[in-house]
């Protein structure tokens, strides 16, 4: 297959082309959890959108594990899709990719026009692929990360992989500057497909809010905070500044002042990693009866956590996309986030900017955030959608020439 890469723009002249028909095999190694980070979402709903949008093309979808790993797989449907379960621990399979000469399509039953790799992996193939980059954060703030964590991006080579690429898809224009800046990968070498909000994303209450809350034991207004707990996400920070901005402006540690409920701080999200001096600090926090860490939440909760909160933060001191910011904005809540990584592409003129560096920043913003009225529901740009997304993946995949 040789290479015809294109623009943006060029992508608006593509929608009306007729394109034979392909089979594209897709690596969903990191979907056997039943927690899904932003990554994992995105790869959902872009593979069950070009499912539906090119019922001509076949998709495979691959993945490996031991059984009970493969059971947590999320349920595909569509007459043009197919599974192959590969019963092998990941990290077999890596390591027989590395030290012997198979290929991931040596474990499929016939081989792909090419390959989809929606997040980088360990990956050995023959055929053309394309690839997702979501961010550089492994390579600009290697301290974020577990040791471990650092030798496997070792191991995946993901400058190698964005180098030998048919394609590759950033989901912001940030993640494309940087990949142009920091591995010299051609700007026509890349397409910007945003990640989407899908519409469960609402400020109008459903019916059921009520129950969602109350399996979380949530009874009082809360400022919510919700990520994976990781370095990156900046939420000691958090908890630092609710801290300051209680003993400030309320100077009892009660549930209540002079009659109003005084919002509790509400901690959600996967488990992540490095965060024990964030554990500790909750627990020998003044407030931390109002410190409320909730764990994983499931995708269908947060739309209800999102549109009850008063406000909601996301300081990251860095951001391939920011998914959360653009659910929260839909979901009529005011969000504080950064101006670092991409948020200002994502947040636009919608939420509050601080320093992530600066705690009182942050305290300053609680205080102004929180006078904030709900909103109806700003008004999300039709390009932050996964029907577009999915669309915009499709086209560019198709848009590869094949050989002659």
């Amino acid at each position: 297959m040789s290479k015809m890469f294109i623009s943006n723009k060029h992508l608006k002249q593509l929608k009306h082309l007729i394109i034979r028909s392909m089979h594209l095999a897709i690596d969903i190694r990191h979907l056997t959890t039943d927690q899904h980070s932003g990554i994992g979402r995105y790869t959902i709903e872009i593979i069950k959108r070009m499912a539906k949008i090119a019922p001509d093309d076949r998709f495979t979808l691959f993945a490996s594990g031991a059984p009970e790993t493969l059971s947590k797989l999320p349920k595909f449907s569509g007459k043009n899709i197919t599974i192959v379960k590969h019963e092998m621990p990941n990290r077999a399979l890596s390591a027989k990719l590395h030290f012997t000469a198979h290929t991931l399509e040596d474990f499929l039953p016939e081989k792909p026009d090419l390959w989809f790799f929606p997040n980088i992996n360990i990956i050995k193939t023959h055929r053309p692929y394309v690839i997702t980059m979501h961010d550089l954060s492994f390579e600009l703030f290697p301290s974020f990360f577990r040791v471990k964590d650092r030798i496997w991006h070792k191991a995946a080579r993901p400058r190698y992989l964005a180098e030998h690429a048919e394609l590759v898809l950033t989901v912001s224009e940030n993640t494309k500057q940087n990949l142009n800046a920091l591995w010299g990968v051609g700007e026509d070498r890349m397409v910007t497909t945003p990640l989407g909000v899908d519409d469960r994303f609402k400020a109008k209450e459903q019916a059921c809010d009520t129950n969602n809350l109350k399996q979380h034991d949530i009874e009082f207004p809360y400022i919510l905070s919700l990520c994976t707990l990781e370095p990156r996400k900046n939420i000691e920070t958090i908890v630092e500044a609710y801290e300051k901005w209680r003993a400030s402006t309320l100077p009892l540690p009660k549930g209540e002042l002079e009659g109003v409920a005084v919002p509790h701080l509400v901690i959600a999200g996967g488990r992540g990693w490095k965060n024990d001096n964030l554990h500790k600090r909750i627990k020998n926090s003044k407030y931390t009866n109002d410190i409320h860490v909730l764990g994983y939440i499931p995708e269908k909760h947060k739309p209800t956590l999102y549109r009850h909160a008063e406000l909601f933060l996301f300081p990251s001191f860095f951001e391939g996309f920011g998914l959360p910011i653009v659910e929260a904005i839909a979901s009529g809540t005011h969000v504080v986030t950064s101006f670092t990584g991409s948020m200002q592409e994502v947040g636009k003129e919608h939420v509050t900017y601080v320093d992530p560096f600066n705690v009182n920043d942050l305290v300053h913003a609680i205080d102004v955030g929180l006078k904030h009225e709900h909103e109806v529901g700003a008004h999300i740009p039709g390009i932050f959608s996964w029907d577009a997304a999915a669309r915009r993946t499709l086209m560019a995949i198709k848009a590869l020439e094949p050989s002659s």
